[in-house]
């Protein structure tokens, strides 16, 4: 690695530092008191009074007004106290020497007034020349905030603000270094990459483990410990920042090194732009945290959805079996069945049928939650799929003597037909269920401002009050006598799916469940 001395560095912070205002204070007294002692041992004639100007322009170069107005005076008094001492001497008073005194008092408020003009130019100069250097600093930093904004990538977002802050602070390194339990961690950084670096798992230098105790503001590294670090990369002096990356004050810490600053006040800019750099810093910790939680999340979804598609499939299989065994002995082919194995074996058949229902509405609810939507896009008449429904819940219907009545409009429907129909099997089911024996169970559909609606209305006891408010929710609507409590839960995935919606309304007697789809998406 090649090693610049520090001594050839042009400190910007010293050669513009201006001189002390004490120090141009203490040559201008100083100097006008041996002027005064001067002009009191001369002969009146000659007027060394007027040597009282250099102290007075000496004060130009002073930031204070009020040392110009200061020596300006004590001019005036030496003048006057000298023409004194010289009169008493010589015995008598010279009116060419007042003159002269009178004179020079005006050069003294002459010379007193350009000195304050000079320090008021010199101080607007200074500061257009701050305003110009905070603007260009400022527009800095915003390109800095702006271009790490888009940053999605924390280990990225460090090796630009390393580069970054080199250049804003004229430094000749930058670095990061995490801290975990008194041992160098990642990331461990640096611009240039060059810098000698540390290893992870060593154990940081002593004197800074001490400050690592408490959290600390920006602050310049004396510690003898740091020396090493520094001296095996060729620098003189660096300033270090302590970086939080979350609201948890026990989360390890994250330090920012400035490595031979040109800036003339490194600790105030850092702690200007410190706020906003964790702020960065907490989005994109944020951000990494809730990635990472998100792959744990779809790897825990494919496994359920595995899980539920495995266990349907594995459930499916002897259940259809068991079924079809059981159906062939209810018909006799093995021979007469007692009348209690017969009852027995409707029961069971029931069961396994119940099973069969939920397996399947595990597999399609498992499709809508994971937002894979349709896989059977298709154009069908709503009749047909009404007739095949109807066909399908008639042993219901007989069973207690329910009447379905239907008045349809003569339109078409275009989406998933099975989903769709699984919809509609869900709303008639649950109208049925709750149906008094020998009622009314209604269908109607109507097309009306580029929205078709579909209702289904039962004559039943109506939904409690305390159920409404959860009815499409998992198991929201469980009741005595209700099922899985997922039956209106997945019709309302299934509409949604298809862009529309179910809404509840309670009629007197029963309920109401209107499906509605916009014209063009599952209806035309």
């Amino acid at each position: 690695m090649t090693r610049n001395s520090t001594e050839d560095r042009p400190r910007s912070a010293t050669a513009s530092s201006p001189i002390p205002e004490r120090q141009i204070l203490v040559v201008s007294l100083g100097l006008s008191l041996a002027i005064f002692f001067l002009d009191a041992l001369t002969p009146q004639r000659l007027v060394v009074s007027i040597l009282q100007d250099i102290p007075i322009a000496l004060t130009g170069l002073s930031a204070k007004r009020r040392t110009t107005v200061a020596l300006v005076a004590v001019g005036i008094l030496s003048n006057i106290l000298a023409e004194i001492i010289n009169a008493h001497t010589e015995g008598a008073i010279s009116h060419t020497a007042i003159a002269n005194r009178l004179f020079s008092v005006l050069s003294f408020l002459l010379v007193g007034y350009l000195a304050m003009r000079i320090q008021s130019q010199a101080l607007r100069t200074g500061q257009h020349l701050s305003e110009k250097k905070r603007a260009d600093r400022d527009r800095q930093i915003r390109t800095l905030l702006e271009e790490l904004s888009r940053e999605p990538d924390l280990d990225a977002f460090l090796v630009r603000i390393a580069s970054h802050f080199r250049h804003l602070f004229g430094a000749r390194g930058t670095l990061f270094a995490g801290v975990r339990d008194g041992r160098w961690s990642p990331p461990l950084l640096a611009d240039p990459p060059s810098l000698d670096l540390w290893k992870e798992g060593e154990r940081i230098p002593g004197g800074l483990a001490l400050l690592l105790t408490n959290p600390f503001p920006p602050v310049r590294i004396t510690q003898m410990s740091f020396a090493p670090f520094l001296e095996k990369n060729g620098m003189r002096e660096a300033y270090l920042a302590h970086l939080g990356t979350g609201e948890d004050r026990e989360a390890p810490p994250l330090l920012l090194f400035l490595l031979d600053p040109l800036e003339p006040d490194p600790l105030l800019l850092l702690t200007e732009i410190l706020p906003v750099l964790e702020d960065q810093l907490r989005r994109l910790t944020l951000l990494q945290y809730l990635r990472e939680s998100n792959a744990g999340l779809l790897r825990k979804n494919a496994l359920i959805q595995d899980l539920v598609s495995g266990v349907s499939h594995d459930l499916r299989t002897p259940l259809l079996a068991q079924n079809m065994n059981m159906a062939l002995a209810l018909e006799g082919v093995w021979g007469p069945v007692p009348e209690g194995v017969r009852t027995l074996l409707q029961q069971m058949v029931q069961s396994n049928t119940s099973l069969l229902d939920l397996s399947g509405r595990l597999l399609l609810l498992s499709r809508y939650e994971l937002g894979e939507g349709p896989l059977e896009w298709s154009r069908f008449p709503l009749a047909d799929l009404v007739e095949e429904v109807s066909q399908e819940i008639a042993p219901l219907l007989r069973s207690k003597q329910l009447v379905l009545t239907r008045h349809l409009c003569d339109t078409f429907l275009e989406g998933d037909r099975p989903a769709l129909r699984r919809l509609l099997l869900n709303l008639l089911d649950n109208a049925v269920k709750w149906s008094p024996p020998g009622e009314e169970i209604l269908i109607e559909s109507s097309r009306e401002n580029g929205i078709f609606r579909l209702s289904v209305r039962d004559r039943g006891p109506g939904i409690p009050p305390d159920i409404v408010p959860r009815l499409f929710e998992r198991f929201g609507g469980l009741r005595p006598g209700s099922g899985f409590g997922l039956g209106l839960y997945l019709a309302q995935q299934i509409a949604r799916v298809h862009d529309g919606r179910i809404r509840h309304r309670p009629t007197d007697p029963g309920s109401l469940f209107i499906l509605e789809i916009p014209q063009g998406k599952g209806a035309v």
